[in-house]
């Protein structure tokens, strides 16, 4: 990072310059020593050139070595400055102007803003420099800019006031502000700091600042204003209300101040009057100096009311800014009246307006020529005039359409309509209704309306045009749909855009390029963070397209299941590089996303293919991944594989090959020698046969089809060989035989790739097929036969060993497969051999689910653990009874062992294996875990050439002479944009309910999704519940505070995050369940139900165990208390062996007990079975003395009648099994309704609801008033939360 001195004359520079520069070079060095260490940054000096004009060309700078930046310092149109520009801004002011981000500027506030942009510059900020005691002349202006998005120059100010005092040089900084206020003005302050508390609290108000007035100092005082006509506004940071999101913003307030007339706050102390505006961020910096600020923080409408002590007759101004969403003028105008009101209910010792406004006459705008009166707009939007005792009257609507003009000879006031011009008196004595009369019955009304550009009535009457959304969103749409840029320029297109929208100003080729790559560089960070929270490793599928000499287009493509089961596939990068540098581009892109340790498996093709290159590329990967082996990266595909197998037995008769298309070739040449192949055809009686046709050597398909028919047409090529003396090239008889025998060989390979399955269980039988032939073929009579075999399982040996162990690990987690369809084609494969080959097989199956299993922690212990029998005295006879109760110890299964010990799927009855493992992954977590990688790897990628993502790497003609940079953008954009239906489902777990990606349906159309907190549902929620959910579900809050408190039981918020959505349920939420809904139904009279908890079946494994455990904690006592006089029971259970909850229904009425089961096609008979036993047994001994008390016949539970309702919901999902027991146990009649539609995300919310808001949860009330205070201090007035997805 060096200092360079820019080329210049010295000797014609005066001294006083070149002093100057010699000061600029030091500040420059002693900035790289003081910043250097921050970051990437690029400074530079500007000096005046021509008149009015800034330029760098004989001025230093500071070279970074950053890319983008030394970009931006080349730019064109950056060696001169007569545009808008902060650094014109700067050097006029004199004071320092900076952006966090220059995208917060307009164009017309810095010109360079798009180009700015594409170099990468985030951060920048200007000084205007001076040398002191010397002329303003004499200065320079700093540049300051960085590549990051600061959130202030605090640092960076503080090190260039350093360096600049260490050079003798100076920068101007804001007048000081009035630090000391006497006793009247901090009782003042006080009192507004409350106003702007108790405003802001009342209307839920973001922001709302306290401007002082002052001159020289001093505070502006009422006595002043006769005298004074303009002052600077500083901020008092005591008296303001910041919400936390706005501390940036009132942080830039407080550098700089605002002069009379800039902004709402300015204006209000120009006038007098309170001041609206209705949006600040449209506002010019020049008029509003916060303007890109406002952008920043997103910030509104804003009304400034000037305040006046009575203590001193001090102002003050108070700035409030409206909620965003508060747009509509009548909402703005209504909720500007309420602030009024609660600012003059709230002060004591300060007016609201001042006693006597202004010498000034507010009132009436007047033109120059004084021959024309417009009515002065109102900031709440009406229209009014200034009456002589300073009320203001307003002025009728009417005068919207009508312009008030004074007769300059006789003083006359006419109003003339603006439709027709048709003159009226114009006095304010004479009314406005024959004003009226005439625009309702102008002639000339339907043509002025008609040249209003108004919005069509289904937008809405809220509907506000965004310009800059516009853009964007246009942006977007080139972007995914592969427009070419220079459709913006088309004249067609400009037309079509301007009668849909006027107002929308189609922007430049410039501006796309440089709004795609901010796009892109979102999206980016938005994926990085959203795959950075993925548990799941990654598939990558590397396309190498090879171009020029030496360079190659590499395409990274990232294939995954996410934590919902749903595939995914996202293009992570496109780069041009050097053949020799492959394996660095990728291990560069790899780092970039920090996924390097998250890769499980490569598939990379190269084309056109090179096995020299292939073979390098393979080396170089395995190098530089060593956490990779030859199993996880797969350089061939399965139909590469066979067209390979294909050409080696092309390879056998080449000659026969040449002679055929010589044959071919010469019945075509001529219309005679087609007129004698068609009599040789005829002759041998095969007219109907199709004629041969030539072949593409580069593709083997075509060579086959070829071959095929001239075999057919053999005899007819033999005829004509005898009737044609000059047709020489007719193969031999042998020939056509050996042509024959290869072709039947063919014919396996080209059935293979032909056939319409492209399963994977297809392709690998068909590879099992196709090896048993060449093991027969390799014993072939015919010696080229027999050369052809073993070339074709040379070949295929080395494929097969490369995507070999994926097919097997594929059609292992498959279902309907297991390890009996690999026994089968390993059967077919290698005969008598394949127990050698599957027993090395399930090893490496066995060796891949231990690491996922260690990981996991759901390894099963070892079956030689003795820890936990009984010992015995060795002298005794009873020595061999430990050996004995050993053998009755069944050893545990681990995943992988019970999944492929269970029977193999109906192929009918499973379609889906990714939908299977979603279900069934919770019953064997490590093993699910592994299929949820596996399956993640691109089948198709394996099976099919050129699909990996040869349309990307097919770059779009439009983008010829992008950056490289540019060209990833897009096609990286085209692939990660969604729509704006599918982009609005996203609804994370504590995530606000103000979302951005809420949508509003148009007037009068129904509502069909909301989003409330983490969850998307099809029903309305009222405002309180809403406010209690966003509170519960807000992560930044303390998970161990109690949500819930029942009898019993207790939620806390970690707890309660389990009813999020896609998310495996906490078993002490059906506790608590099952404790409130017990105490709610003792309350109720005609109550036929009991709930117990689950941790009583949970002990039920052991009968003594669970009734010394149920005695223990008074189970009894608090859940099943005369239960025998009800009528049914329910007791959730949890399967340890399958992660999975469901219900035990006992109808003691009926003496019936029914398993109620949302997976019921996985259920362990056996264990349930068991488990149901020793609960009713424990029943009847905690019920003994009550069954002797009321049953005189014999009567017992473990003679109850079990039963498995056919009816019973079933499950979609992997995650929802304790909500279906939830809802089972509050509901039963309505989930066996054949109409029955069970909503995860409804019955969760509903759920959540039902807990917090029951009489039974002590924390209900105080809960309330903690989630109406959280509320009100996070978010502003308006309850954004409804919107339609």
């Amino acid at each position: 990072m060096d200092v360079e001195q820019l080329s210049c004359v010295v000797d014609d520079l005066p001294p006083a310059k070149l002093r100057l520069l010699a000061k600029m070079e030091k500040v420059l060095w002693l900035l790289k020593d003081s910043l250097g260490s921050t970051g990437c940054f690029f400074a530079r000096f500007w000096g005046p050139g021509e008149p009015g004009v800034l330029q760098n060309q004989s001025y230093p700078h500071l070279c970074v070595p950053n890319s983008t930046l030394l970009e931006y310092r080349l730019l064109k149109g950056r060696q001169e400055l007569s545009r808008p520009d902060i650094l014109d801004r700067a050097w006029l002011k004199g004071f320092p102007e900076w952006t966090s981000n220059v995208s917060y500027y307009r164009p017309n506030e810095y010109a360079h803003r798009s180009d700015a942009t594409s170099c990468g510059v985030r951060g920048i900020i200007a000084f205007a420099v001076f040398e002191p005691y010397q002329p303003i002349n004499f200065g320079a202006v700093l540049e300051l800019v960085t590549i990051e998005e600061k959130q202030d120059f605090d640092l960076e100010k503080e090190k260039v006031v350093q360096a600049l005092q260490a050079a003798n040089l100076r920068i101007e900084l804001p007048r000081p502000r009035p630090q000391c206020f006497n006793e009247v003005q901090t009782a003042a302050l006080s009192e507004i700091a409350d106003v702007t508390r108790a405003v802001c609290q009342t209307h839920r108000l973001p922001l709302a600042l306290t401007w002082i007035p002052w001159v020289d100092g001093v505070i502006l005082k009422l006595d002043y204003l006769s005298f004074i006509s303009t002052c600077e506004l500083a901020i008092e940071r005591t008296a303001c209300y910041v919400d936390e999101e706005m501390q940036g913003f009132v942080h830039a307030c407080e550098q700089l101040f605002l002069n009379t007339g800039q902004g709402a706050a300015g204006q209000a102390c120009e006038t007098g009057l309170p001041s609206f505006e209705p949006d600040v961020k449209e506002k010019h910096v020049n008029e509003y100096p916060l303007a890109h600020h406002a952008r920043k923080y997103n910030l509104n409408a804003a009304v400034a009311i000037q305040l006046r002590s009575t203590g001193d007759d001090s102002i003050y101004i108070l700035e409030f800014f409206l909620p965003i969403l508060v747009k509509e003028s009548s909402e703005q105008q209504e909720l500007v009246e309420k602030l009024k009101l609660t600012i003059k209910q709230t002060c004591k010792s300060s007016a609201m307006f001042s006693e006597k406004p202004f010498i000034r006459k507010r009132g009436s705008k007047v033109s120059k020529n004084n021959d024309k009166i417009e009515p002065a707009p109102d900031p709440d939007g009406n229209m009014f005039i200034e009456c002589a005792d300073n009320k203001r009257r307003k002025v009728s609507e009417v005068w919207k359409h009508f312009d008030k003009v004074k007769d300059k000879e006789n003083g006359a006031v006419w109003a003339i309509c603006k439709g027709c011009q048709k003159k009226y008196p114009g006095e304010s004595t004479k009314g406005t209704s024959n004003l009226h009369k005439h625009f309702k019955s102008c002639s000339k009304k339907g043509q002025r309306d008609a040249k209003q550009h108004t919005l069509p009535s289904d937008l809405g009457a809220n509907f506000v045009f965004d310009q800059e959304r516009s853009r964007l969103n246009f942006v977007r749409m080139i972007m995914k749909l592969g427009f070419p840029l220079d459709m913006v320029q088309n004249e067609f297109f400009k037309t079509f855009v301007c009668d849909l929208q006027p107002k929308f100003q189609l922007c430049s080729q410039d501006t796309v390029q440089a709004d795609a790559l901010s796009i892109y560089r979102q999206e980016k960070e938005k994926l990085k963070k959203y795959i950075d929270n993925l548990s799941s490793l990654f598939s990558i599928t590397i396309d190498l397209q090879s171009y020029g000499d030496n360079k190659m287009s590499c395409c990274l493509t990232m294939h995954f299941i996410d934590d919902g089961w749903r595939m995914n596939k996202k293009i992570l990068a496109f780069r041009s590089t050097e053949h020799d540098y492959m394996n660095e581009a990728v291990k560069d892109v790899l780092v970039e996303w920090n996924i390097i340790k998250k890769v499980h498996f490569m598939f990379a093709e190269i084309s056109p293919p090179n096995s020299q290159m292939t073979r390098e590329f393979r080396s170089k990967l395995l190098s530089q991944f060593p956490h990779m082996n030859g199993d996880s990266l797969c350089f061939s595909c399965y139909a590469l594989t066979l067209e390979l197998l294909a050409r080696d037995g092309f390879y056998e008769i080449k000659d026969v090959l040449n002679k055929i298309r010589g044959c071919i070739e010469y019945v075509n040449a001529t219309p005679i020698n087609q007129d004698k192949f068609r009599e040789a055809t005829n002759h041998v009686k095969l007219q109907d046969m199709k004629a041969a046709s030539h072949d593409d050597p580069t593709r083997w398909d075509t060579t086959f089809v070829m071959l095929m028919s001239a075999l057919e047409l053999r005899e007819a090529f033999t005829q004509l060989e005898q009737v044609d003396f000059d047709f020489k090239v007719n193969p031999s008889a042998e020939e056509w035989r050996m042509a024959m025998i290869v072709c039947e060989c063919l014919k396996v390979i080209h059935k293979s790739l032909g056939s319409s399955s492209s399963s994977i269980d297809a392709c690998f039988l068909h590879v099992c097929y196709i090896y048993k032939n060449l093991l027969s073929w390799e014993k072939s009579e015919h010696a080229y036969v027999c050369s052809m075999a073993k070339r074709m399982k040379v070949n295929l040996d080395r494929h097969w060993s490369e995507w070999s162990f994926a097919f097997g690990i594929l059609l292992g987690l498959d279902p309907r497969c297991k390890l009996k369809f690999v026994q089968y084609g390993f059967l077919l494969m290698y005969g008598s051999d394949a127990s050698k080959y599957l027993l090395e097989f399930h090893s490496k199956l066995t060796c891949m689910y231990n690491s996922y299993a260690n990981d996991t922690g759901y390894i099963a212990s070892p079956a030689s653990d003795i820890s936990c029998l009984p010992s015995y005295d060795l002298d005794s006879d009873g020595k061999f009874l430990g050996f004995c109760e050993w053998l009755k110890v069944d050893p545990p299964k681990s995943d992988l062992d019970r999944y492929l010990g269970e029977p193999v799927e109906n192929r009918d009855k499973v379609s889906d294996v990714v939908a299977w493992w979603r279900v069934n992954a919770p019953r064997f977590p490590a093993l699910g875990k592994m299929a949820r990688d596996f399956l993640a790897i691109p089948i198709s990628a394996i099976l099919s050439k050129s699909t990996i993502s040869g349309e990307a790497t097919k770059v779009n003609p439009a983008f010829n002479g992008l950056g490289p940079e540019t060209i990833e953008g897009f096609i990286c954009g085209q692939d990660w944009l969604e729509s704006p239906e599918n982009n609005s489902k996203e609804g994370k777990p504590g995530s606000s309910l103000v979302s951005s990606n809420v949508r509003f349906d148009s007037p009068g159309k129904q509502m069909s999704k909301y989003l409330v907190g983490p969850f998307i549902v099809s029903k309305p929620t009222s405002p309180e519940d809403l406010k209690l959910i966003q509170y519960v579900f807000d992560s930044s809050l303390s998970e161990s505070e109690t949500i819930v408190q029942c009898k019993n039981y207790h939620l806390s918020r970690r707890e309660l995050y389990s009813l999020r959505p896609e998310t495996w349920l906490d078993d002490n939420v059906l506790s608590t369940i099952s404790d409130a809904m017990t105490l709610v139904k003792r309350k109720m009279e005609d109550s036929v139900n009991r709930y117990l908890p689950i941790v009583f079946a949970a002990n039920a494994d052991d009968p003594s165990k669970c009734i010394s455990f149920a005695k223990k904690h008074r189970i009894k006592e608090n859940y099943m208390s005369d239960l025998l006089c009800y009528e049914k029971a329910f007791v959730p259970v949890f399967d340890n062996e399958r992660r999975h909850f469901f219900l035990f229904v006992l109808q003691l009425k009926k003496q019936v007990v029914e398993i109620w089961d949302s997976l019921a096609a996985s259920c362990q008979s056996d264990w349930v079975d068991r488990r149901l036993h020793n609960l009713l047994v424990s029943l009847d001994a905690l019920f003994k003395d009550d069954i002797d008390q009321n049953y005189q016949k014999v009567w017992s539970f473990t003679d109850f009648r079990v039963e498995r309702p056919s009816n019973v919901p079933q499950q979609q999902n992997g995650h929802d099994c304790g909500v279906y027991v939830i809802k089972f146990m509050l509901a039963p009649e309505e989930v066996t309704n054949p109409d029955f539609v069970f909503d995860s995300e409804n019955e969760r919310l509903e759920v959540v609801l039902r807990l917090l808001a029951s009489d039974v949860n002590s924390c209900r009330n105080d809960l309330a008033s903690k989630a109406e205070a959280y509320y009100e201090q996070r978010f502003g007035n308006h309850l954004r939360i409804f919107g339609k997805k």
